[in-house]
């Protein structure tokens, strides 16, 4: 757990502010349980709120593993991302992460998906079996419908 006051009131009134000066606000949150790979009701709930606010993206990170995402108002949430480089070698999910990439069109979003596996902090992109094992669970773990589930396995998620 990150300790510290998160003055919410605050945070929200800012992401407000920055909607109405930019034409996309992408908010990143560090929160969430080291080594847990489900987000907590309390982010949740706080997500949902930065959306509501304004914020047309979120991507979280912290706990150290991949968590799920979740699609809220046609707004991608990824709730944690894992590891990019760290000395974490003690278990197969320290040494995973998620990459996403962002393609923002005429109100069209198209994100790629990148998961990737660090072995002794060298990172190289998944392929074959261990890429759809990854997006598999992902697509599983996910609060999401069926369609974006679906178009979870295959890398690629379109939110119009």
């Amino acid at each position: 757990m990150v300790y510290g006051i998160l003055d919410e009131e605050k945070m929200l009134a800012q992401i407000t502010d920055a909607k109405t000066r930019a034409d996309l606000v992408i908010v990143n949150m560090h929160w969430g349980v080291e080594y847990e790979q489900a987000s907590r009701k309390n982010q949740q709930t706080l997500a949902r709120k930065i959306i509501d606010a304004g914020a047309d993206m979120i991507i979280g990170g912290h706990p150290h593993v991949v968590q799920e995402m979740e699609v809220y108002k046609s707004k991608p949430i990824f709730y944690s991302l894992g590891n990019f480089i760290f000395d974490q070698y003690f278990s197969p999910e320290t040494q995973e992460g998620l990459g996403v990439g962002l393609l923002v069109d005429n109100g069209k979003t198209e994100i790629t998906l990148l998961p990737f596996k660090s072995k002794a902090s060298q990172v190289e992109l998944m392929n074959g079996d261990d890429k759809q094992e990854f997006l598999n669970w992902l697509a599983e773990s996910s609060k999401v419908s069926k369609e974006y589930r679906e178009q979870i396995e295959q890398g690629s998620i379109i939110i119009n």
